[in-house]
């Protein structure tokens, strides 16, 4: 069976949780968790998993297929990044990354609280318009569509 799932964490004020059914938020829901996550920092991971009942200790096993992160620092904005399973369009799978169109020849670094990861200017974006609706996409029909893989760069033409 394939389910959805996501968990978060707001970093202000700090709030978390794991490993929740998509389907049990409404995209209203979703939508206001991916505001505050953008407006004071945090993540959401939302998972493609095959799930399977383990009948010897009465519970789900997850195998994580696709996944999709917002990784937020309020000060400079967002990484969108998609972890893509093994398919035809991807034979050996593949990690995409959201590009800001607006500073694709930019030198700038970033560095993100609360872990001081630093991140090209490249694949930081301010527009939550452009995650909103990724986001609507994959909770609409858990896939993103060509027209939105067009905005993001593989790992490979980095």
């Amino acid at each position: 069976m394939i389910l959805y799932i996501y968990s978060y964490v707001v970093r202000n004020p700090f709030h978390s949780e794991t490993r929740i059914d998509l389907r049990r938020i409404s995209w209203e829901e979703l939508f206001i968790l991916i505001n505050k996550v953008f407006f004071h920092g945090g993540e959401i991971n939302i998972t493609k998993a095959d799930t399977q009942y383990n009948e010897e200790y009465s519970t789900l096993t997850y195998n994580d297929l696709d996944s999709y992160s917002l990784v937020c620092d309020e000060r400079y904005g967002y990484l969108l990044g998609c972890s893509i399973f093994e398919n035809d369009e991807y034979p050996e799978g593949s990690y995409l990354r959201l590009v800001n169109k607006n500073e694709v020849l930019s030198e700038k670094i970033y560095t993100f609280a609360p872990f001081d990861d630093e991140w090209s200017a490249r694949y930081v974006n301010q527009d939550i318009e452009i995650a909103l609706k990724i986001f609507k996409e994959i909770y609409n029909h858990g896939y993103l569509s060509t027209e939105s893989k067009q905005l993001f760069k593989d790992n490979l033409s980095s």
